[in-house]
């Protein structure tokens, strides 16, 4: 039976890798709320831009539509803030991706390594088995009279 003794080794790089997914997945729910929050912000902003343009045409008193320039500049510091969290949402995102794809290329080494030993062994064992069976052929041709 064939024994890779790097095993254990293999096996903790599949778990590592299993996590770093797990974590990558976190992160990118993450990326994709910050996202959604920001798209959020944005479409608040546009309907307040288009109600404050009504609140002029209509002819609305300045206080209200002070309001309204206010309520907009502040969404507007809002969505500053929020693409900033949407970029480090997606630099925390890319550099897990990168440590991802850095555990799976361990893995797979150890993984072609394992193949390559199986293979090696296999191949020794039907040199085994030939030679096993060459040995009886031969003694069976010189038993017979």
């Amino acid at each position: 039976m064939y024994q890779f003794n790097l095993e254990s080794l293999l096996n903790h790089r599949r778990y590592q890798e299993e996590v770093q997914q797990k974590e990558l997945a976190t992160l990118k729910m993450r990326f994709d709320a910050e996202k959604d929050k920001l798209w959020r912000l944005r479409q608040k902003k546009r309907k307040t831009v288009l109600l404050l343009q009504e609140k002029q045409t209509v002819g609305r008193p300045a206080a209200e539509i002070k309001l309204c320039v206010d309520f907009v500049e502040q969404l507007s510091k809002k969505m500053e803030a929020q693409k900033q969290n949407v970029l480090e949402a997606e630099r925390k995102f890319s550099l897990k991706r990168r440590d991802l794809v850095a555990a799976m290329k361990k893995r797979k080494i150890l993984d072609r390594l394992k193949e390559k030993g199986l293979q090696a062994y296999e191949q020794e064992q039907l040199k085994k088995e030939r030679g096993l069976m060459d040995e009886v052929a031969a003694h069976q041709f010189h038993q017979k009279p």
